[in-house]
This record gives structure tokens, C-alpha cells and sequence, in this order.
């Protein structure tokens, strides 16, 4: 309604003197006139964002936690400038917005705590943004280009290099790249890469294999199935391809091909647990396949011994174990177990040995490796049947836990975690054990206000 009552002469004075108290309302209101009076500069959206950073950097130059949001919001609404720019299809205004940011990005990284993860959401956003861009329909063949030298510009001059976003210019560049010369400009720049040998291992390692996965997008574009097949196996090494390739050779029912390369696998990438255990899994769903009996032993049990795929139930310690007996004759099963016992024990797996005798019911070996390793954890994580057969034994082992607990207590939240056990102690059925503690712990000297407090707390009628 205001507005329909203000002629243009008062607003004109109203955004004159707006802008000459404040700088970013100045920059915001002359950014409407950018792609039309005059031509963008990236350099000034930088500008914006620095003194942004100053100002919630306040005087000591650092963006605290709680001021870190703040920052987003703002660097964030100037971001979406990009949007209305690209509705606009003023393409200029929104390549100046995104490159001034994406360019500053390391200061924006480096101002603050970024513990809540808003300055790298800032990041984020910025080439969010470009990637919208990039694959916007109407995006004119000259903006292509555009965008596409100034991707290649960016990851070749390492900006963002220390940083995942780096290799967001060579992902804008691969969609940008719609003709051979540019294809083959991609090709270069990655090959760069792939061909570096400066840096520390695990960065020349990590940035090698990111490139052939971005070289593999390109000859896709533009080479024949057989040319990108090739590059796979020239560079089997890279794990992305390895399981590309097995996943072929599985579908074509080439077994002995997925055999062949995961194997060559366990072998590549020995010192790789998790690699090692993809490779693993390979090779047990050939074995399984060919009813291989001895070697479905050997493969599951090793899944078994080092805690199975934790996120995969087919390849869990129970699967695993399951999988074991179903292989092993009956008549041998008993030794196997002893040997599986012994190697549990003597060597250093991820499964318990305790596991097993719940398994095969081994009650009483189970009771003894109790008695030999007390601990509350131990105790509370017997089985029912345990507690059936040993109860009376199991009671006072556990009331000595947790007095060897209290003798080591001596704060509030200690105190509180022993009652805890405590209530435990006489939810398993051990109260007169429990009132003989609370007694002996009342009764210490000097006196403890707090854990005399914690136990009042507990009540056993």
C-alpha cells in the first residue's frame, strides 16, 4: 500500500541515502542493474564477501561458532542472486556471483570455526549452483564455453585443490565438454593429474583415481564400449573399475574372469582391509556358485574371524558361522570348533570366543571363561541359560565388580553410574549382596556427602 502512495522521486531519494549509509544495501540494489547497465565483475562479489567476513569477524578477525550461521545467511542470499539471475537468463550476473565466490572460498574456509559445518555449506551451495547452471536447457553454446574455460581455468590453477570442491570445475567441465576439442582439452588436464608424481602418497593415490573416473566419463561421451572397456582394465588397478569389471563378468557368468580379478585384487590392494574384503566377497559368491566347499571354509572363515561386513547381514559373524557349519562334515565339526576356539583365543579377531560356546552350548566352558575374565560387561552380556545354570556363582562375581567399582569412584557421576549397578546387582537377584555394598560404601572414610546422597537414591524393598 506504501508503495502505491510513494511517487518515484521520494523512493529514488529513499535508496540514495540508503546507499550512502550502507555499503552492502549499495552493492545489493546495484546488482539489479548488472547484465543491463553494465557488465558484472566477479571480483565485486568477492569484495562483498570479504567485508562480510570482517564484519562477523568482528575485531579479533575470527567468525565464532554462533556467528558462523549468520555468515551463511548472508553469503548465502547473495548466492541467491545466481537463481534470480539464471530465471532472468542474465547469465553474465550469475556466472560473476558464483565465480567471485567459488574464488574466495578458501578465505570463506579458513575465517572461522566451522565446527557446524556452515562456512563449508556455503561451498556447497556455490556449486550446487554451478552445477545447475551447467546442466540449465537453455543455457546459450557461447555460456557454455564460458563456463567451460572457466572450469578448466579454476581445477588447472588448483583453486579449492585442498578441498573435494576442486574437482567440481573438472565435473562442470566433463558436462560442458560437447565437442571433441573440448573432450579432448578434459583429457589433457586429467591425464596432468593422473601422470603427477608430487605430493604425499595417499594424495597422489587418491587424485590419480579420481581422474581416471572422471577420463572414463569422457571417453564414455565420445568412445565406443570397447574403447571404455579397454581403459577399465589398462587401469584395473583404480577399485571403481575393478568392481565395474566384476560386476560385468558376474552378469555375463564369466566366473572364472570374476575369480581371476579378485584375486588380483586381495593381491593389489593387500593393505587395504576393506578393499581386501570387497575383493573376498567376489571370490565367496564364486565359490558359492560352484558349491567349492574347501574354499567357501576358507573365505567364510575369515569374514567370521574378522567381524564379518558389519554392514551386511549376508556376511555377518552369524552368517558367517552358519555358512561354516553347512560346509564342514558333521563328523568333523567337533575339531573344526576346537581349532576355531584356539584361534579365537590365541590371535587377535574381532569375535569372541564367547560367541561360539553360546553357539555350540558350551556352557561350562562358557562359566570358566567368566570366572577367568570378571567383568561386569562380560557378566551382563551372558545368555539366559547361563544364568539358569550358575546363577548363585554369577551373583557374587558381579557384587565384586562392582565393589572393585566404587574403590575407583570418586566423582558424583561415578557414584551414580555405580548405583546403577547396584540396581542391577538386584535385579539379577543379588539384594542382600547390594545392602552389604551400600553398608560398606556409607561406611568409608572420610565420609562422601555425594555418594552417600547417590545411594539414598536406591531402594531395595
Amino acid at each position: 500500500m506504501l508503495l502505491t502512495k510513494l511517487d518515484k522521486e521520494q523512493l529514488c531519494e529513499f535508496i540514495k541515502h540508503e546507499c550512502a549509509k550502507d555499503r552492502q544495501f549499495k552493492q545489493r540494489f546495484l546488482a539489479l542493474g548488472e547484465g543491463i547497465l553494465f557488465t558484472p565483475r566477479y571480483t565485486d562479489y568477492q569484495s562483498q564477501i570479504k567485508e562480510l567476513i570482517d564484519e562477523y569477524g568482528g575485531k579479533y578477525g575470527f567468525v565464532e561458532y554462533d556467528k558462523a550461521f549468520y555468515l551463511n545467511r548472508a553469503v548465502c542470499a547473495i548466492l541467491d542472486g545466481a537463481d534470480v539471475a539464471m530465471v532472468n537468463h542474465k547469465w553474465n550476473v550469475a556466472i560473476a556471483i558464483l565465480e567471485g565466490t567459488a574464488t574466495i572460498g578458501e578465505d570463506i574456509l579458513y575465517c572461522g570455526d566451522d565446527s557446524a559445518g556452515e562456512l563449508g555449506n556455503i561451498l556447497d551451495e556455490c556449486f550446487e549452483k554451478w552445477h545447475k547452471l551447467c546442466s540449465y536447457e537453455l543455457l546459450p553454446t557461447e555460456i557454455k564455453s564460458v563456463v567451460f574455460d572457466l572450469a578448466i581455468k579454476y581445477f588447472t590453477n588448483g583453486c579449492l585443490k585442498e578441498f573435494n570442491w576442486w574437482w567440481d570445475w573438472i565435473q562442470m567441465a566433463v558436462v560442458l565438454a560437447d565437442t571433441s576439442e573440448k573432450q579432448e582439452c578434459v583429457i589433457k588436464v586429467l591425464d596432468n593429474v593422473i601422470n603427477t608424481k608430487t605430493g604425499d602418497e595417499w594424495s597422489i593415490k587418491y587424485n590419480k583415481e579420481t581422474a581416471q573416473r572422471f577420463k572414463l566419463k569422457i571417453i564414455s561421451k565420445s568412445g565406443t564400449p570397447e574403447e571404455q572397456l579397454k581403459f577399465m582394465y589398462d587401469n584395473v588397478g583404480n577399485p571403481d573399475f575393478r568392481r565395474k569389471l566384476l560386476q560385468m563378468a558376474w552378469d555375463k557368468g564369466d566366473y572364472d574372469e570374476v575369480l581371476r580379478l579378485a584375486e588380483e585384487g586381495v593381491s593389489h590392494n593387500s593393505e587395504y582391509i576393506g578393499l581386501v574384503e570387497c575383493w573376498y566377497k567376489w571370490e565367496l559368491m564364486v565359490y558359492r556358485h560352484n558349491n567349492d566347499r574347501a574354499n567357501i571354509l576358507k573365505i567364510s572363515k575369515y569374514f567370521f574371524l574378522h567381524g564379518g561386513l558389519l554392514d551386511e547381514k549376508e556376511y555377518s559373524v552369524e552368517a558367517m558361522y552358519a555358512l561354516m557349519k553347512s560346509v564342514v562334515p558333521n563328523d568333523e565339526w567337533e575339531d573344526f570348533v576346537s581349532t576355531l576356539i584356539k584361534e579365537v583365543s590365541t590371535n587377535n579377531t574381532k569375535v569372541s570366543v564367547l560367541f561360539i560356546y553360546t553357539q555350540e552350548k558350551m556352557w561350562e566352558c562358557y562359566m570358566e571363561y567368566l570366572r577367568n575374565n570378571i567383568s561386569v560387561y562380560n557378566i551382563d552380556g551372558a545368555p539366559r541359560e547361563i544364568w539358569k545354570l550358575y546363577r548363585d556363582e554369577l551373583i557374587p562375581l558381579y557384587a565384586l565388580c562392582v565393589r572393585r567399582f566404587f574403590q575407583q569412584a570418586s566423582s558424583r557421576t561415578s557414584y551414580r553410574e555405580g548405583v546403577k549397578l547396584l540396581r542391577k546387582l538386584v535385579k539379577y537377584g543379588g539384594k542382600k549382596e547390594t545392602a552389604e555394598i551400600v553398608d560398606e560404601q556409607r561406611n568409608r572414610t572420610p565420609r562422601r556427602p555425594a555418594l552417600i546422597d547417590e545411594l539414598s537414591k536406591l531402594k531395595l524393598t
